[in-house]
Order: C-alpha cells, then structure tokens, then sequence
C-alpha cells in the first residue's frame, strides 16, 4: 500500500472535557473518518456522548505489559457495533485475564454511515499486518485475518485512504502503533539521500572506532536518525552505556534487526532511532556525544553541519523579508 502520509495535514482534536488526559476525538480536516480516544473506564460516557460509536468500525485496545510496564501491547478488532463489541470485551470473563494490560482504546469510525462490516473487516486485516512490523509492541490478536479479494477495488482504495488516516489519528493521539523502527519500505529506504515531501534529507554521516562502524542519515521529514543496513554496532557494552541504550540493544537482538557477527553486531535493516546520540551510543556500547560523534567524510560534525543548514534557512528567511520591502527600507540594509 503506497503511503501518501508525508505530507501537509490539519488535524483537529476536541477534548470533551478540555483536558488533554481526558476523552479526545481527532480527525483531519475534511475528512469523514473519526478516531475517538479515551480510559478504558471511560467508555460508557463515550457511548453516551459519541453516538458514532454504534456504527461498523475498527477498535484497539492499548496498554502496557502488566510485568514489563515499557513493553506495549495491543489487540486489534472491528465490529458492526463498536460500543457492543467494546462492553462485550470489558466484561467477559474469558477474556478478562487476556485483556489485563488494556487501559486506553480508540475507536476509528466513520460520520457518515458508508462504511459497513465487509469494510471494517479489510481495515481491521491491515492494520493488523501494519502494527506487526512494529517490533516494540506485542499484538495478542491470535488470528491475522488476510484482507485479500475482500472487496471491490474501488472499495479497496477508499479503504486504503482510511487505513492511512488511522494510522495518522492513532499517532496523534499518542501512540506508535503503526511506526516501524526499520524503514517502512523500498521507496523510503531509497530517500535517504533525496528528498523527502520537498524537505532535503541529510548527506551521509559516518560513525566508526575499534569494533564499530556505521552509516546514518537525518529524515527531513521526521527528523529522526536512520542508521543504514550493514552498520556495524560494537559486540560489548561499556558500564557508561545509558539503559535506553543498552534496552535498545536488546530489543534490536531479539527482534534480529541486530545480528551477532565474529566482529560485531550487523544491522539488517534500515533503523530509526529519536536522536544522534541514542543512535551513536547503541553504535559503540558507550555513552556518546551524538552531535559530535557522527561526521560527514570531510570530517565536519553533525553539529556543525546542523548549524550551517539553521544559518543558511535564516539567510533565506531574512532575504526573502527585504525583498518584500519597499525599495528606501532595503537600502538601510546594503
């Protein structure tokens, strides 16, 4: 499915009680799909004041490992009556030990009443797929239903469109279900280095020492860190690693992004980290000054880099703002 999200939305979140923690419901401008968030305590006000939620539509239930509170999990259904199939969920017994980690759920509805079950059950059957390729959460659903000849093509690309938009709500509303810590495709991986929505991506940056060497670039669009396939991270922790860091490590070995080598760690995959320096410092097994860690082949650090690229945005800035000026105000500034 091809991903048009990157680029420019408006996105409307109305708190119904003016406060961000609270019940939320979020949807893009002009748009008809409605993602409604809240507590799984607070489901029976939604009912009553979201009378959307009786119609066909896609559910998640969100949480954390009751044994491992930074490890996320979640359960993905559809249903012709999401607030049946939500009361349902919170008081069977059979499920109620599964369902223990679940705390926060979001609805993904549509306002007008096209969308039906056969639609829901395609949605429900890729974003399944989508949230598997996050290697930071666990989806309990046992089956993975497949959405193939499920509908008519026509119904498949209005479906599609809501797909995407979910995946956007869901991340506004403060969880990374649908974001993939390795590149999420061909076309991505193929970016670095181009340009992304019209926004530059970073020159190669090179990280390298005794036992590490590695290859990233800086997303325009997201201003995350992709260290490339084929880096190499250090086989060793040092005492000063950070424990993100070091968890980071883990993680990436267990989900074989990281494969062990004779002479280090292999990335096998692209790989998306927050900042240079979480990314340097799962690189060497040490804590690290990313901003001066990571280098372009002149030897110029990202620091300085990033620099230069602020100086040359502000210089463009300032003189686009004179040439809009009159012609005696410019003057004072030759």
């Amino acid at each position: 499915m091809a991903n048009n999200n990157n680029r420019a939305r408006s996105i409307n979140i109305f708190l119904l009680d003016g406060n961000p923690d609270g019940i939320r419901m979020a949807q893009i401008t002009m748009s008809t799909i409605q993602a409604i968030a809240c507590r799984r305590s607070q489901f029976s006000r939604v009912k009553r004041e979201f009378e959307e939620t009786t119609r066909p539509g896609v559910y998640l239930l969100l949480g954390s490992n009751p044994n491992d509170p930074d490890s996320k999990i979640a359960y993905i259904g559809e249903s012709e009556d999401v607030s049946k199939r939500l009361d349902f969920h919170n008081t069977n017994e059979k499920t109620k030990d599964k369902l223990d980690f679940w705390t926060d759920t979001i609805a993904l509805i549509s306002k007008d009443e096209n969308l039906t079950k056969s639609h829901a059950r395609y949605v429900e059957a890729r974003l399944i797929r989508l949230a598997s390729e996050n290697k930071r959460w666990t989806l309990i659903n046992n089956q993975k239903p497949s959405e193939i000849g499920k509908l008519p093509k026509p119904d498949q690309a209005a479906m599609d469109e809501f797909i995407d938009q979910s995946m956007m709500l869901t991340g506004a509303l403060g969880w990374d279900l649908f974001k993939s810590i390795t590149s999420q495709s061909p076309g991505e991986q193929s970016a670095v280095g181009s340009t992304e929505s019209g926004l530059a991506v970073s020159p190669d940056f090179y990280f390298s020492g005794s036992g590490f060497s590695a290859i990233a670039a800086v997303s325009g669009t997201t201003g995350e860190w992709i260290i490339k396939k084929n880096s190499k991270a250090h086989l060793t922790e040092k005492t000063a690693i950070p424990k993100g860091a070091s968890k980071i490590r883990s993680q990436l070995l267990t989900d074989q992004i990281l494969t062990a080598k004779a002479d280090g760690f292999v990335f096998t995959a692209d790989c998306k980290f927050t900042s240079p320096s979480m990314a340097a410092s799962v690189i060497c097994g040490s804590s690290q000054n990313g901003r001066i860690a990571w280098k372009l082949a002149s030897g110029k650090t990202y620091a300085e880099w990033e620099a230069e690229q602020n100086a040359a945005v502000e210089g463009d800035i300032s003189n686009e703002n004179l040439s809009s000026c009159p012609e005696e105000i410019v003057a004072d500034y030759a």
